[in-house]
């Protein structure tokens, strides 16, 4: 009897732990968030809404789908999309196709879009110099049901750099810097001839909440875009 109670209460501990873990994240909650995109130069160039739905906890995992709009400083809409977020013992598996730049995914606004469940890992403990998980993923873009081009997209080299405090719009949030390579190839059927896209991405993570900046340069350093939330 005291083996089977002692059980239980482990079972229950770990449960607690694993739902602390995975609280808090905006992307596991029944809401919206808006980003807003900037330019190379800082100026506002649009805006992407991201409406999170279907939130759900099944055995230790919670999971939650989602939509985002991009659209142009004048509110145009250039693009949507879907995927999925899930959280296991305070590991973030964030759904690989919102690293796609938004331009990019733009010009495919009016073809199906088909691509395999790939996710971005964020541990639970984030250290400074700590390495994390490479991604790789393949789009195939259909245009009334012929494959018209294949899109894929690698980050390597991913790294937490430092502890930052980031203000934005949204409020003020100690993050995680965390930098990667990023790789872009997009190649037109049938020939599936392309030129590679290389350039490097910063991220800053607040962990138990979610992604609040982004910035986007090219292999020279220099600025090619960014993202801050406003909205949450």
């Amino acid at each position: 009897m005291k083996r089977v109670f002692c059980s239980l209460l482990l079972a229950t501990i770990s449960i607690n732990l694993y739902a602390q873990n995975c609280k808090g994240y905006y992307y596991l909650s029944n809401g919206s968030v808006e980003m807003t995109i900037y330019d190379k130069k800082g100026k506002e160039s649009g805006k992407a809404v991201y409406n999170f739905s279907d939130v759900n906890n099944t055995g230790n995992t919670t999971s939650a789908n989602f939509s985002v709009t991009i659209s142009d400083e004048k509110g145009k809409t250039l693009s949507t999309s879907s995927g999925k977020y899930k959280c296991a013992g305070g590991v973030l598996y964030m759904d690989a196709r919102v690293a796609f730049p938004q331009e990019q995914m733009a010009a495919y606004k009016d073809m199906e879009v088909r691509a395999p469940e790939v996710f971005i890992e964020y541990p639970a403990t984030l250290s400074a110099g700590q390495s994390l998980s490479a991604v790789s993923i393949k789009m195939e873009m259909y245009n009334k049901g012929a494959l018209h081009s294949t899109t894929s997209f690698d980050q390597s080299n991913r790294k937490v750099v430092a502890k930052e405090t980031i203000t934005t719009p949204a409020g003020t949030f100690e993050c995680w810097k965390i930098t990667y390579d990023a790789r872009l190839k997009a190649s037109i059927a049938p020939m599936n001839i392309g030129v590679p896209f290389n350039f490097k991405g910063t991220e800053w993570f607040a962990p138990h909440f979610g992604i609040v900046k982004t910035e986007t340069h090219n292999k020279n350093g220099k600025l090619i875009g960014s993202t801050m939330i406003s909205k949450k």
